[in-house]
């Protein structure tokens, strides 16, 4: 019986121990090229390369994948596009004000709604400029040793756009609900982290620009303005309501406005979220901006120099990157 059983057995022991023998592994799952070029086209990193293509060719110094520390982990993130350029702003040769995109690229297959309604008080989100350098505050001439900020002291409230138009506060997309036809609005995570991003990559280009500044013998005007900006490759649209009836328009460009916690301090930044479409349109419109900003600048060189006179010379009793930091800004 136990030869019988050994000889019954022999084929099954022989054919586990023949590597030979066993079944063969099926081969992992390659992508074919028609879908590489689908999973390509539905990504945003077609969209980067086209507008990084576009801020090139109108003259900017364009930088993708820009890294920059997480305020929450310290680990390092990524920033899709970084772009900046200059203007002449005042009658020394080296009197510069420059305007930073920075830039987080989305393609949405679905729309992203944003609710907007007529900001309280309007002509106030010049404050919303964000902004770094020399000089980013002025003299107070009302007011004995107080400062007014630069936004201020241009009225940047008769012709910025964050100063114009609806703001939004809610947004939404849109995610067809599991067994059913049925669609729901909810919030994209993508969407959200991007947003969040671009706060956080504005807050740490204001502060890297005033922590590293070193004070010269003779200082010019040395000005940086941030604008975090979303485009969409997908549909925009945009919700009026009052909370019992909606109208959804198609939009190409939107005004968002999200508040941060820094610390213990609340901080608000205006996002412009902007259609791929309209992105060229919106560049002329930051370029008018820049230009007018630098042209009153240059006619007011005298308040100008005065207030890089009194920055500097307070800021040159200090050696600690916070205190330089606490004595330049607004």
């Amino acid at each position: 019986m136990a030869d019988a059983q050994t000889s019954h057995n022999a084929p099954q022991t022989q054919a586990s121990g023949n590597p030979k023998a066993q079944a063969k592994p099926k081969p992992a799952e390659s992508i074919s090229l028609d879908e590489a070029k689908d999973a390509l086209l539905r990504s945003g990193y077609l969209l980067e390369s086209r507008l990084e293509s576009v801020l090139s060719k109108k003259g900017y110094y364009v930088e993708a994948n820009e890294a920059y520390p997480d305020p929450e982990t310290g680990k390092s993130r990524e920033l899709d596009l970084y772009a900046i350029s200059a203007h002449h702003a005042g009658p020394e040769e080296y009197d510069f004000i420059f305007h930073v995109l920075l830039v987080e690229c989305v393609n949405n297959p679905q729309p992203i709604v944003f609710l907007t309604k007529d900001p309280l008080v309007g002509f106030l989100h010049d404050q919303e400029v964000k902004m770094a350098g020399l000089p980013v505050k002025f003299p107070d001439k009302k007011r004995r040793e107080a400062w007014e900020s630069l936004a201020d002291f241009l009225d940047m409230s008769k012709y910025h756009h964050y100063c114009k138009g609806r703001v939004a506060t809610q947004f939404c997309s849109f995610l067809k609900k599991r067994n059913s036809h049925e669609w729901m609005a909810t919030h994209d995570d993508e969407h959200f982290d991007s947003l969040r991003k671009l706060c956080d990559v504005t807050e740490h280009a204001i502060n890297k620009n005033f922590r590293n500044w070193t004070i010269s013998a003779k200082e010019r005007i040395n000005i940086e303005f941030f604008y975090p900006i979303l485009v969409l490759q997908g549909d925009l649209l945009e919700s009026r309501g009052d909370g019992k009836s909606l109208k959804l328009l198609k939009a190409e460009h939107v005004q968002f406005r999200r508040s941060t916690i820094a610390g213990k301090e609340e901080r608000t930044f205006q996002i412009d979220v902007v259609t791929e479409k309209q992105f060229p349109k919106f560049l002329k419109m930051i370029e008018r901006e820049m230009e007018k900003t630098a042209r009153l600048l240059r006619r007011r060189h005298l308040r100008v120099e005065d207030a890089i006179r009194r920055i500097v010379r307070a800021a040159r009793r200090f050696r600690s990157p916070d205190k330089i930091k606490k004595a330049l800004e607004f």
